[in-house]
């Protein structure tokens, strides 16, 4: 059999005719030239007694010497009784379906399959992945993804000063190959290896405000800024709810007759809705704020951006401007209120509930409905709370306040009642 019948120089100068013509190099490899001046290489094989063609490619991007080196690939197949044309298809599908499967796509369907997130917790994942993970790896099939290549994006997070998101990120990554290894898109899990690549920071609480410090807090609030900001911080140590939670609160989410706000399940961090009883005091800042930015669907908007809401450092900043900075925080209203009640014997299972600390039970199709458990004992909680800082911003000292609101007061000898019924 003649073998070897073209050369380069023939194929690169051979001419298009009126009709398309077969030019034989050897070994059933044709160059198939068309009127346009295609020019296309064919290997003609039989398999089952019968003809078939297998298009390897088109001239220049295939060379006559790769041509040759498929043509002979192609051979071995159908001595194995193996479709040349049928194995492209697989390698096609297999191709396609590896670019189905970068990292990209399937973190965003296992960000997507994470339902239980809240608002604020997906937004800071997905951030946080198109910030410093997709521009690197985020184009790699997932299955070809190695410990080498994960390296050294979260070393270069952790060396900008941000080892936390670092760890974060390997956290996330994990999770993902995880979900990746689920859906057999993948074997194992490359970043085992990158567990103490970063040293994790110390953690730093937020502090409380000391019970010594809540009467001079107080006084000086109302002289701290802008009104509309004025009335969160006061919401936030009534309430102590999350930031997030009290910024981007809806007029729609309060029922002021009632005296009830009821936190939607997106917006917090267990992803359970939440009720937070009002007191008096409470209602009355949300009825003066309600004719500052009532005409809007959110009790705090952004007024340099329209269409958004308070900014996330806007209370830390006013904080700052107060002498709390690195000190206090906004978040810090929390363990305020949790510290406080703590020392006045308040409860521990109806303040974390108000909090919304409570863990989920074995028993998961209850977890819906612990935000409205205990709301009765937990509505005099709040109130208790609300008074318990007029108090002190009055000036009375811990010992009244003990007296009034502590473990041996009529005030809670009523709460305890109440408990009793519930």
């Amino acid at each position: 059999m003649a073998m070897n019948l073209l050369s380069a120089r023939k194929v690169e100068t051979i001419p298009s005719q009126k009709e398309p013509y077969w030019l034989k190099d050897g070994g059933s490899l044709f160059l198939y030239v068309t009127p346009s001046g295609s020019k296309l290489w064919r290997y003609r094989y039989r398999l089952g007694g019968k003809p078939a063609i297998y298009a390897i490619g088109k001239y220049p991007q295939v060379s006559l010497e790769a041509a040759r080196t498929e043509r002979d690939r192609a051979r071995e197949l159908v001595k194995k009784g193996v479709h040349p044309v049928v194995e492209k298809r697989v390698n096609i599908s297999t191709q396609l379906e590896k670019n189905e499967n970068t990292f990209e796509p399937v973190a965003r369907r296992w960000m997507a399959s994470n339902v239980q997130w809240s608002e604020g917790y997906a937004d800071q994942v997905k951030r946080t992945l198109e910030n410093d993970v997709f521009p690197k790896v985020g184009k790699l099939p997932v299955s070809s993804i190695r410990t080498a290549h994960l390296r050294p994006v979260i070393k270069d997070v952790a060396e900008r000063g941000a080892p936390t998101v670092a760890i974060l990120i390997r956290q996330l990554c994990s999770q993902i190959f995880a979900y990746a290894a689920g859906e057999e898109l993948c074997d194992s899990d490359p970043t085992a290896l990158l567990k103490r690549s970063v040293k994790r920071p110390r953690v730093r609480h937020h502090p409380p405000l000391p019970w010594q410090e809540i009467p001079k807090f107080l006084s000086r609030v109302d002289d701290a800024g802008y009104r509309v900001t004025v009335i969160a911080l006061r919401l936030m140590a009534l309430t102590y709810v999350r930031t997030a939670e009290l910024r981007k609160a809806h007029w729609s989410e309060f029922d002021l007759d009632s005296a009830m706000w009821t936190v939607p399940a997106g917006r917090m961090k267990m992803r359970d809705p939440h009720i937070v009883p009002l007191s008096k005091q409470a209602i009355v800042l949300l009825k003066e704020l309600h004719t500052l930015t009532g005409g809007g669907k959110v009790l705090f908007p952004g007024f340099r951006k329209p269409g958004t809401v308070m900014s996330a450092t806007t209370l830390n900043k006013v904080l700052e401007r107060m002498g709390y900075g690195g000190q206090f925080s906004s978040h810090g209203f929390r363990s305020t209120a949790t510290t406080l009640l703590g020392l006045l014997s308040y409860p521990e299972n109806r303040v974390d509930l108000q909090l919304a600390h409570s863990k989920r039970k074995k028993d998961s199709s209850r977890a819906p409905y612990d935000h409205t458990k205990y709301i009765a004992s937990r509505k005099i909680i709040m109130q208790d709370w609300a008074d318990i800082l007029d108090a002190m911003a009055r000036g009375d000292s811990m010992n009244e306040v003990m007296a009034t609101f502590g473990p041996l007061s009529k005030r809670r000898r009523a709460l305890l009642r109440v408990i009793e019924r519930e």
